[in-house]
Formats: structure tokens, sequence, C-alpha cells
């Protein structure tokens, strides 16, 4: 079995649709600074698409996802891996098991997709 660094596995997992990916999120430089209200363009268990943000590639974040019939927001950390004109493409780091799951079911509710056709590569964004 191939596993994520496989290119033509990793390029199976970004081809895949992901509709209605539009979250409302909120971040901030890791640790400090006032949090920002965002919303992603898309959005899997590996990363996401942050837009309108302006952080530098490397950049560490704090990062909350209000998820439907949980009472506080679900927290993540992520880096920069790239930047565009209208947001920035981050990777999550150091996932709880707990937190993976729970996000994936989440996201699995927007397009009754499973963890497969949600971007389980970790390299979504």
């Amino acid at each position: 079995m191939a596993d994520a660094t496989d290119p033509e596995r990793r390029r199976h997992f970004r081809g895949k649709a992901r509709a209605g990916r539009r979250v409302r999120v909120r971040y901030r430089r890791r640790g400090d600074g006032p949090w920002i209200d965002a919303e992603t363009r898309n959005i899997g268990v590996g990363g996401a698409f942050i837009l309108a943000a302006a952080l530098p590639v490397r950049a560490e974040i704090d990062l909350e996802i209000d998820v439907a019939g949980r009472g506080r927001p679900l927290p993540l950390t992520a880096e920069v891996r790239w930047s565009a004109r209208d947001g920035v493409g981050v990777q999550f780091m150091d996932v709880d098991i707990d937190v993976l799951l729970e996000l994936n079911g989440y996201l699995a509710t927007f397009t009754g997709a499973d963890a497969a056709e949600v971007g389980a590569s970790g390299d979504e964004a």
C-alpha cells in the first residue's frame, strides 16, 4: 500500500472536490495577538486555505473551528505552507487523534463522505 508521500496518492486526494468547504474560523499568530475572524475556501483533515489571511510562510498559528453541537471551538495548530494573493494555505500540526476524528466527522457532514474523500492525505492546503 502506498503511503501519503506517494505522488500518485497525493494527487488522488488533492483531486477530490471540496464543495461546501467554506467554514468560519478564527486564527492568531501562535500564542499571541488578537483573534482574527476568517473563512476557509476549502478545509480537510490535513489543512485549509484561509481566505484573506496575510501571514508569512512558516508562521505558526492557533486556529479554532466552530463545530455544530460542540460546546466550544475545536482547537488546532497549523503552519503556513504557502501564500497567495487571496489568502494562505496551512497544514495542521500535531493534531490529537480525538481532534482529528472529530474534525473528520464534521467535514464528512458537508458531503456525506468518508475520510478518504475529505482529504486524509495530510496535504490538504
